[in-house]
């Protein structure tokens, strides 16, 4: 029965999506929720008007997409059961699943697909996920045909984003279902209060067969300690364990514990128009001065890799850091890079009026202190400075250098630019503009073949590295824990480590 659905799965269902599910402590029963914790308290629960992860732990229950992103960066249908694209890449034409039936009791059909996408594309939420959508149509109750206005190579990617609801749900009510939902998933939302939980049941009607775990609950708990005591005594069944609480997870045969890469990336930002540091061998000289696995051990706990660049490798459709350089710590060259650069005998940035921004309070002002010593070592002196609006000052550009926790993919073409002149006042942090970079974005973005792509990307971050336009620190690494009752399956996938209908109690069969 298991290996069934693992299988059925690997081709239709592998949403990878959030949160987790679990029996709890030693007095529940399989019939008690299965509870989930989430850091952050619920948003809406229509999904063209959110992008909150914890409203998205919901959504990935409920709702089912036409195609699904598997660990490897794979796309492999979900409610589409195959498509066609035009040979100038601008017409995609998706044949969906007829057994599909939303939680309503309505099949879904073609119409439902457009009505959802077309939703999504009103709206501002995900507009980066469908703007290129120029017009979208039901060729029969089965066949959906979209029209680009570009060639999109990450167009089967993007359809990940735009769960499909029922037309005739969303319009009964009005477009405000706040505490509502009605998709195709594998679970139904039966309630849910904002501020503290949702709650979901198996839906019975699935097309594949029932979820092993019958009830779900979605808890937000505020407090992270708070949260992992709950853990402890089974009042939680799973989450997301913070590195500052690992040491009363560790070593507990209660618990199966997981470690999963993500796209999270820890960075010193910095301001390439910003003089001294719109040299970029004073840049580099930076780079190879900072100790990372040094502030890995002391401000994380351990729980990271080095960073090369503030897009991890981690799910990123294949594209690898092979033809770069690698920049590890190495005070020597660095200062050799800063003589190079005109500054033979060190450099006081404060002449300058260059400070480095930190949030007071967090790991990244340890991870900053660190840093500030790495810099003294090599005759550079650098002042902190505390700020409570780290967002606001990088997007501005109102900053010489700062801490930041960024997450993009070495993939570009799926996020907004951050390198090319384009994002500068956007995700352009650096506001680094380089005709070479923007040539090579354009031409990637329009490339249809993924190997060829690949290759240009692999060009274009050796030369980014080679820019420095910051100081990528290390990819955060996220640690999952759950009752040993359970069998979870974690997926080694960046964005959505796991999906409730892949797990079991331990002793089922």
């Amino acid at each position: 029965m298991k290996k069934k659905i693992v299988v059925l799965l690997v081709f239709v269902l592998v949403v990878g999506l959030f949160t987790a599910c679990g029996g709890g402590g030693g007095t529940k029963t399989e019939d008690d929720p299965v509870v989930v914790y989430t850091p952050d308290i619920f948003n809406t629960m229509v999904p063209y008007d959110t992008t909150a992860n914890s409203d998205q732990m919901v959504f990935d229950q409920v709702y089912e997409t036409l195609a699904v992103t598997q660990d490897d960066g794979s796309v492999v249908p979900c409610l589409a059961t195959d498509w066609t694209i035009s040979d100038d890449g601008l017409e995609y034409t998706f044949n969906l699943v007829q057994d599909a039936t939303f939680h309503n009791g309505e099949n879904m059909k073609a119409s439902d697909v457009v009505f959802s996408f077309e939703k999504f594309m009103e709206t501002a939420a995900k507009k980066n996920f469908v703007e290129m959508i120029q017009s979208v149509e039901a060729v029969d109750d089965y066949t959906v045909k979209f029209t680009l206005s570009k060639v999109t190579p990450l167009f089967l990617v993007y359809t990940n984003e735009v769960p499909i609801m029922s037309e005739k749900f969303v319009t009964e009510n009005n477009g405000e279902f706040n505490d509502k939902a009605c998709g195709t998933g594998p679970y139904e939302l039966v309630s849910i209060d904002l501020a503290t939980a949702a709650e979901l049941k198996r839906f019975e009607d699935y097309r594949l067969e029932p979820a092993a775990i019958p009830n779900v609950e979605i808890r937000y708990v505020s407090d992270t300690s708070t949260a992992t005591v709950q853990l402890e005594t089974g009042e939680i069944d799973v989450m997301k364990v913070e590195p500052t609480q690992m040491e009363s997870i560790e070593g507990n045969d209660k618990f199966e514990v997981k470690e999963v890469p993500t796209l999270k990336t820890a960075v010193f930002a910095i301001n390439c128009t910003v003089e001294p540091l719109d040299n970029k061998l004073v840049r580099q000289a930076l780079n190879y001065a900072c100790d990372k696995q040094t502030i890995i051990d002391v401000a994380y706990e351990g729980y990271a890799t080095p960073a090369q660049l503030q897009a991890s490798d981690a799910n990123c459709f294949g594209v690898d850091f092979s033809e770069a350089e690698e920049v590890t710590y190495d005070p020597d060259h660095a200062k050799e890079l800063l003589a190079e650069a005109g500054y033979p005998d060190g450099l006081n940035l404060s002449d300058y009026g260059v400070v480095l921004d930190v949030m007071g309070g967090t790991y990244l002002e340890k991870a900053a202190q660190i840093y500030q010593q790495n810099l003294a070592d090599i005759g550079v002196t650098i002042e902190l400075r505390n700020t409570s609006t780290p967002d606001e000052d990088a997007e501005s550009g109102n900053f010489a250098m700062m801490t930041q926790t960024l997450s993009y993919r070495a993939d570009f073409s799926y996020n907004v630019c951050q390198y090319g002149t384009s994002g500068i006042g956007g995700n352009n942090f650096s506001q680094l503009s380089d005709p070479y970079i923007d040539e090579m974005f354009a031409k990637a973005e329009s490339e249809t073949d993924q190997a060829t792509r690949q290759d240009m990307y692999r060009e274009l971050i050796a030369y980014i590295i080679d820019q420095a336009p910051s100081v990528p620190i290390f990819h955060h690494e996220l640690v999952y824990a759950w009752n040993n009752r359970l069998n979870c399956v974690v997926h080694e996938s960046t964005v959505h480590p796991y999906y409730i209908y892949e797990w079991s109690f331990a002793d089922a069969e």
